[in-house]
């Protein structure tokens, strides 16, 4: 067999595959071993970045916690206010329903009150006018019946309705009437007997008046004398000197006169005889003249405020009596209230009092026409 001189020996060949193989496995395994560790660094790298990622993640995470946190809280305290808000809403919704109702309820008393407006007044002045007819047929009193008429006028001038013409000519009538009647002055009476009850208790009695004043002025002009008669002592200069002139000595007749009119002016007295002596009263009459005096005078001021002439002249007549008879008529005050009550006796209560039938009658009239 022939050999080809251009091929390798098969030894040759053989070591060299082997040698190929060897190179081949070498630098497979020094690939492999550069992946690994590209592989590893790698590895520790993406770890890394890892790591630092969880951390960002982590504390994103609890930013975000705390966000929700305090979201929440501003939600919950945006809810609390939102309900707050809402009670309040209610609150003024109920005072607005309630507000409305009172309008409505204002609005219809308004409706009524001005479809009743002329019935009210009427009706006023009706009662004004009854008022009037009863002071004037109960009691007497015409300034309280003709202060009720005129607050009736004065209501009725507020309309200018000409149906009301008749009614409020009637009124001017019957207030010139109780105008022009002569009243007594009640207040001015029944504080003077107010104030003689009050002084009663003070008053002097008759039997208590003493005599003695009498002489103590009759004693005056011997006084006089007895200083016009002393003369001052040599070198002294009295004080009235110098401004008047000393009074001229009186004659020894006139001196003799005075001294025999004095003693016989002490042991006479001069008393009117056209009166009895004043009666002595103990003190319990005293007690019960005082007491029976104070209820005459009260019986006289109960009869003022009826208008009863003939009780109030009878109970004053019987007070003035007393009070000549049994208290000191010289003491001023005794005198005054005597004067008083005399006084009292020619005051007219008793008048005859119109009435009221016409303003009635209009106002019936009136009422009548309103109601067709």
């Amino acid at each position: 067999m022939d050999e080809n001189p251009s091929l390798p020996p098969p030894g040759v060949a053989v070591s060299r595959r082997r040698t190929l193989r060897g190179q081949a496995s070498g630098l497979l395994i020094a690939a492999a071993i550069i992946a690994l560790v590209l592989l590893a660094w790698q590895w520790m790298e993406t770890r890394a970045r890892l790591d630092l990622l969880q951390q960002q993640v982590a504390q994103r995470l609890g930013e975000s916690d705390a966000a929700a946190r305090e979201v929440r809280n501003q939600s919950r305290e945006l809810l609390d206010r939102i309900q707050a808000q809402g009670n309040r809403v209610a609150v003024l919704e109920a005072r607005l329903a309630e507000a409305q109702g009172q309008q409505a309820a204002l609005e219809a008393l308004y409706q009524d009150f001005s479809r009743s407006r002329d019935e009210w007044t009427l009706t006023e002045v009706e009662q004004a006018i009854n008022i009037a007819q009863q002071q004037l047929q109960l009691a007497g009193n015409v300034p309280a019946a003709l202060v009720a008429l005129q607050s009736a006028e004065q209501r009725l001038s507020t309309f200018e309705r000409p149906q009301l013409l008749p009614l409020r000519k009637a009124l001017a009538r019957d207030i010139e009437r109780l105008k022009a009647l002569p009243l007594a002055d009640v207040a001015s009476l029944g504080l003077s007997l107010e104030n003689l009850i009050e002084r009663i208790d003070n008053l002097p009695l008759a039997f208590e008046h003493s005599p003695s004043a009498p002489v103590a002025a009759a004693s005056k002009p011997a006084a006089k004398l007895a200083a016009k008669n002393t003369k001052p002592a040599r070198g002294a200069t009295p004080a009235t000197e110098q401004s008047a002139p000393e009074p001229a000595e009186p004659h020894w007749l006139q001196a003799l006169a005075m001294d025999v009119w004095q003693p016989i002016q002490r042991v006479i007295r001069i008393e009117r005889l056209d009166r009895p002596d004043p009666v002595l009263l103990s003190p319990s009459q005293t007690v019960f003249l005082r007491e029976n005096l104070r209820l005459r005078l009260l019986s006289a001021r109960l009869a003022l405020l009826q208008r009863d002439g003939r009780v109030f002249r009878e109970d004053t007549r019987q007070a003035a009596d007393w009070m000549e008879r049994y208290f000191d008529v010289a003491d001023r005050d005794v005198a005054q209230r005597v004067a008083e009550l005399n006084r009292m006796q020619s005051v007219r209560l008793s008048l005859e009092l119109p009435n009221l039938n016409d303003t009635m009658a209009a106002l019936r009239n009136v009422r009548l026409a309103a109601t067709r």
